[in-house]
This record gives structure tokens, C-alpha cells and sequence, in this order.
């Protein structure tokens, strides 16, 4: 990850952020999903890495939901253990969505998974899904909202929850994802109108206009 302004691939993700406020403000949009064609292109690494050069704006607060309900990446990634998960929060386990969030930054709010959860889909077009955002919009009041969904070759939870937010990315992974995965997906977020645009991850090579198109 680049958190740290040190790191080289900071400059990448800067214009990434920067190309992703301009459509977003130019929009009035708030809410932003990231996900792949298949596991393994890095959509967790591109939405944490996004999240941390948004929340370094003075006054951006920008919030994080883990929605990979089968395989949830940010927790485990950052080594936090959550209290309560956005799962057992869609299950009715958990009363407070509160416990489901961690203040990671001044700017930057958390809400994590963890473990394996069955019937995703189903849960990430329920009712108390709705409910779960009214609290993110009411007590976190968000300047933007990244949600990293599961792969839209794994399921069909990504494609049943795109509907809810404004707009998405692709990530795909250089010399692994293939065009005709790209077109597929490609063409199915176009169907929704909800694609932003891509991202080509893991290219060794790529300077940093290379990274959004």
C-alpha cells in the first residue's frame, strides 16, 4: 500500500484521486464501488490505497465498506480485528451499525468483515442494507463512500448491488485479466451506467496516467 507519501506509487493513486473527485463533484455523486473481473487483480489494495490519498484532503472524510461478504480483504489486510462485521449488521447479529466502523484516520472511517458469509447476494440487496447507509450518510456524513465489492466473475453480488451506489471501477490486472473477462464486465456495469472507468493494476511498468483510462 502507499500510504505514505514516500512511496513512489503515492503519485499514481494522487491522480487517480484527483480524476475520480472531478467526475464524482462534477456528477454530485457520493457513493463509489471497486471491483474485478476475477480474484486475485488487487481491487482491495486499489480501494484502500484510493481511500488513503482521499482522506489526506483536509475535510474530505471519506468512508470504507467492506462488501466481499464470501472473502473480506480489509481487515486481515490492515491486521484489525472488528468488534462486530458488516455481515453479522446485515444479519441482524449486530443492533448498532456503529460496531461494525473503526476510525482509522482523521478522515477516514472503516467498516469491516470478517470470515466467510453464505448468501451474500442476498444480503447485499436486502432491506437492512438500506438501513446500513442511511447510517453511514446520517452519523458519518461522508464527503464519499468507496465500497469494495466481490469479483463479477465470482458472483452475482456485485452486479445485484451496483444499482445502490452512483458509479464504479474496474480493477484489472495486467498479464492476468483477460479482454474478453475486460469486455464482459465491462459491458455489463456500461448496461447499469454505472461505470467510471478502469483500472490496470499490477503493471510494472506503468507510469501513472497508465493507471486510470
Amino acid at each position: 500500500m502507499s500510504k505514505s507519501m514516500d512511496d513512489p506509487n503515492h503519485i499514481a493513486f494522487n491522480l487517480l484521486r484527483t480524476r475520480v473527485r472531478q467526475a464524482m463533484s462534477d456528477n454530485k455523486w457520493k457513493s463509489l464501488a471497486i471491483t474485478s473481473p476475477t480474484p486475485g487483480c488487487g481491487k482491495t489494495m486499489v480501494t484502500l490505497n484510493l481511500a488513503f490519498s482521499l482522506s489526506r484532503n483536509p475535510g474530505l472524510k471519506t468512508v470504507v465498506v467492506d462488501l466481499d461478504l464470501r472473502r473480506p480483504s480489509i481487515a486481515p489486510t490492515l491486521n484489525i480485528e472488528p468488534d462486530r462485521s458488516i455481515a453479522q449488521y446485515l444479519l441482524e447479529r449486530a443492533d448498532d451499525a456503529r460496531d461494525c466502523f473503526v476510525q482509522a484516520d482523521e478522515n477516514l472511517v472503516l467498516g469491516l468483515n470478517s470470515g466467510h458469509t453464505p448468501a451474500s447476494s442476498e444480503l447485499l440487496q436486502a432491506p437492512r442494507m438500506l438501513e446500513l447507509f442511511k447510517y453511514i450518510d446520517r452519523e458519518l456524513s461522508p464527503e464519499i463512500v468507496l465500497f469494495d465489492l466481490p469479483p463479477m466473475k465470482s458472483s452475482d453480488d456485485a452486479l445485484g448491488f451496483l444499482p445502490r451506489v452512483d458509479t464504479s471501477l474496474l480493477v484489472v490486472a495486467s498479464g492476468t485479466t483477460t479482454t474478453a473477462e475486460v469486455d464482459e464486465c465491462e459491458l455489463q456495469m456500461s448496461e447499469l451506467d454505472k461505470l467510471l472507468g478502469i483500472v490496470l493494476n499490477k503493471c510494472e511498468d506503468a507510469q501513472a496516467e497508465d493507471y486510470y483510462y
